[in-house]
């Protein structure tokens, strides 16, 4: 596994831990943006072990459906949580009308920690 992968891998697990510490502090919607980078930093290490450079973010998610999910190696249920962090990000961040609830922001904890777990496997695997 290349140095740019476990960099990916790492700041995937510290944005995890911030975001565990954020609602800690009672700061749901910035935990919730944490999470989103979580996935986003464990997607790219994914891209990256399969040579896939990418940068934008609407990029990243497409290239995980494209030559992922579309061929079998990942379920569709990975790709859904990305997609569903990003959303959420983009009310957590921009949407002054809305509310993240603990609750939500707890259950996509729990998702990108299974996400990373899967992404850890496929990546182990495909070395």
């Amino acid at each position: 596994m290349s140095e740019e992968i476990n960099h990916f891998l790492r700041k995937s697990q510290h944005a995890i831990k911030v975001s565990e510490d954020l609602l800690g502090k009672g700061y749901s919607s910035d935990a919730m943006s944490k999470i989103y980078y979580a996935l986003f930093y464990a997607s790219q290490a994914l891209l990256k072990s399969a040579s896939i450079n990418v940068i934008k973010h609407s990029a990243v998610e497409s290239a995980i459906g494209f030559h992922f999910v579309k061929t079998g190696k990942m379920d569709v249920k990975y790709h859904r949580i990305l997609i569903d962090a990003r959303k959420l990000r983009e009310v957590a961040d921009y949407d002054l009308h809305e509310t993240i609830l603990r609750t939500q922001t707890l259950d996509k904890i729990a998702e990108t920690k299974m996400f990373l777990k899967v992404v850890k496997k496929m990546i182990l695997k495909a070395d």
